[in-house]
């Protein structure tokens, strides 16, 4: 019996390419990753000081000529956060952790709703007396 001899490709013919299996783990591995990022990264922008200053110091306005601009509020945080603290020690590292405007208002954020008006971002909400 005659071998058969596999023949030449001709040049137009191409040799079939070994298929390979998509990678979709990466993808989830990326997104697990970025939830962990995100989890860890919201438990530092939402410290102590930040939610002893919710709890003590504002309430909810009950008309709208009682909002209050974000500027204020956020200004009464960082005079409040400087103070918080038990002792010494927690009162230097409360400073330390305080949260920028940015971080500030991605908080309140998450929280409460603004509405932007001629003269700014105002928050429904008022300051206790004395706050």
């Amino acid at each position: 019996m005659p071998e058969f001899e596999r023949s030449p490709l001709t040049p137009w013919a191409e040799e079939p390419q070994p298929t390979r299996p998509p990678k979709p783990q990466a993808s989830f591995t990326k997104l697990k990753a970025a939830r962990k990022k995100v989890e860890a990264l919201a438990t530092v922008v939402r410290d102590e000081g930040f939610d002893e200053w919710v709890r003590r110091c504002l309430v909810h306005a009950e008309r709208p000529d009682e909002w209050t601009p974000a500027r204020e509020l956020y200004e009464n945080y960082i005079e409040r956060t400087k103070r918080y603290g038990q002792n010494r020690g927690n009162r230097a590292l409360s400073k330390q952790e305080l949260a920028s405007e940015t971080q500030w208002g991605k908080m309140m954020g998450a929280l409460f709703t603004k509405k932007r008006r001629r003269a700014g971002l105002y928050y429904p909400l008022r300051l206790k007396r004395g706050a």
